[in-house]
This record gives structure tokens, sequence and C-alpha cells, in this order.
């Protein structure tokens, strides 16, 4: 009988994927990874504008008027958000919502986790320049322009847990 966490081992990456952890990400699922991310950022802008008009209301709802904001300063809080959010995500886990979900990390110079300036820098780039992001299509290294410039890269990287559970383990879990 095996010790827990000493028999086989249960990898959660599927394995047709497993061949592609730790290579550079394509364009596909990037561009599945910031579908989610614009996605994120459009309903956290709007959420932004019900937010104003809910609090509006509830402080003079007897002279209320819902506030018109134009389309550049809905573009420029989305901008904003985009900036913040991608920062925040690049220097810390290296990774957006999206990426999480497409199994992907953004990496620095050295395969390592990006510090705060060139997370800010990399930031202001892909929401500034978001089409940089298809010359990874058209590059061997499946790199944007945004990677070629600061030196980053975007790679699989699904997490593992440094102790997967194992087949016993699950056994012993069950109840009898």
């Amino acid at each position: 009988m095996h010790e827990p966490g000493t028999g086989p081992q249960i990898n959660p990456i599927p394995p047709k994927a497993r061949g592609f952890q730790g290579l550079r990400a394509g364009v596909v699922s990037r561009t599945m990874a910031g579908g989610v991310d614009y996605l994120l950022v459009i309903l956290t802008t709007l959420g932004s504008y019900v937010g104003v008009v809910v609090l509006l209301f509830l402080f003079d709802p007897r002279d209320f008027h819902p506030p018109t904001w134009s389309f550049g300063e809905f573009l420029l809080l989305g901008f904003a958000y985009m900036f913040l959010y991608l920062t925040l995500s690049f220097a810390t886990t290296g990774r957006t919502i999206g990426a999480r979900v497409m199994g992907l990390r953004v990496v620095g110079r050295k395969g390592k986790k990006m510090r705060w300036v060139p997370a800010a820098l990399r930031a202001a780039f892909c929401t500034a320049f978001p089409i940089g992001l298809f010359w990874c299509a058209v590059s061997r290294e499946n790199r944007s322009v945004q990677d070629l410039v600061l030196r980053t890269s975007v790679v699989h990287e699904w997490p593992v847990a440094h102790e997967a559970p194992t087949l016993l383990d699950a056994e012993l879990r069950r109840p009898s």
C-alpha cells in the first residue's frame, strides 16, 4: 500500500496540451484570452456608469437626471481600467483572467515574473496598440510587437500543483 502522496500522480494538464507547456502562445489563444479581458473591462466600464447613476439617484431622487457621458469619456475610462488591470495582472501573477482561462502567462526577459515598471510599460503598449498582438501570427517565434520591443513572451503555462493528489489519495477520501 502506498503512503499518501507517493503513488501515481494525476496530471491535471490535458494530454494533448502537455507538449505545449512552456512554449510561446500563438495568435488564437492570445486573441481568445484578450477577448475575455476586453469583455471584463467593457462590463466594468458600463458598471461604473450604472454605479454613478445609482449614487446620483440615491443622493437626490427628486431632481435626478442621469449623467450623459460621451463616447470619448467611456473610452478614456475603459483605457484607464485596461491599463490598471493589465499592469496589476502582469506584475503580480503574469496572468489576466483571460490568460488564466486559456492557460497563458506573460513572462519577462528571462522567463521570470515581470517587475512593476516593465509590466506598466507592457500594459500601456497593449492598451494603446492592441493590434500589435496580431504580429505573432506572422512571427516565427510567436511574438507580438509588444513582446519584440519589451523582450517579453506569452507562454502556455497551465498551473500544476506541487503535490497533486494521487489515485490512492482519492480512494482514501471516498466514503466507504
